[in-house]
């Protein structure tokens, strides 16, 4: 099996496997999740933040991205283009986000790209992490070539189960600075 094959075969097992993670201890997982971010001081430090909006069985963001504005921080948040790219906007409430492309909440695309440079923290999703920040996403390498542009400090969340000793490895995956579970 090659690396592709391999990892379709995992993507599709992890995303079965997060259906059925129990409620309650997602919910404990999240909480989790939140509170080590807040205490980090790459977190406490930065002026900008970006930072995914969850989908499907992701870990829930809504509290992180709650706190970055009650912080009085800049957030962007992704926005999907069709080649594999996405664009950092910012957003002042999470009421500008609506259905987007994969049916993943977005900012309306009227509003700007404010790119990825000034960026200085950034919460990044994965179907799986190993504890030394190499990443499993979904596979469209929106991530990956995010990371290969900005400077920020990257933290990958994911829960506990999903943690795995090691993920098939491309060249071009890129890995996250630290990875909170």
């Amino acid at each position: 099996m090659n690396i592709s094959e391999e990892k379709a075969q995992l993507r599709k097992e992890i995303r079965s496997q997060r259906k059925k993670l129990d409620p309650e201890l997602r919910k404990q997982w999240d909480k989790e999740i939140e509170d080590q971010i807040f205490t980090m001081d790459e977190y406490k430090n930065a002026l900008i933040v970006f930072c995914f909006v969850s989908y499907g069985g992701e870990p829930e963001t809504s509290g992180i991205l709650r706190n970055i504005l009650e912080q009085g921080k800049k957030l962007l948040v992704p926005r999907c283009r069709e080649n594999g790219e996405m664009d950092a906007v910012r957003i002042t409430s999470l009421d500008m986000l609506q259905k987007g492309s994969y049916g993943i909440m977005e900012p309306p695309v009227d509003l700007p790209d404010e790119g990825f440079e000034n960026i200085d923290f950034a919460v990044v999703p994965a179907l799986a992490f190993t504890e030394n920040g190499e990443r499993l996403g979904q596979g469209g390498g929106y991530y990956d070539r995010f990371m290969a542009k900005t400077k920020a400090f990257t933290c990958g969340i994911c829960y506990p189960p999903f943690i795995l000793e090691r993920l098939p490895i491309d060249t071009f995956d890129m890995r996250v600075n630290k990875v909170i579970f």
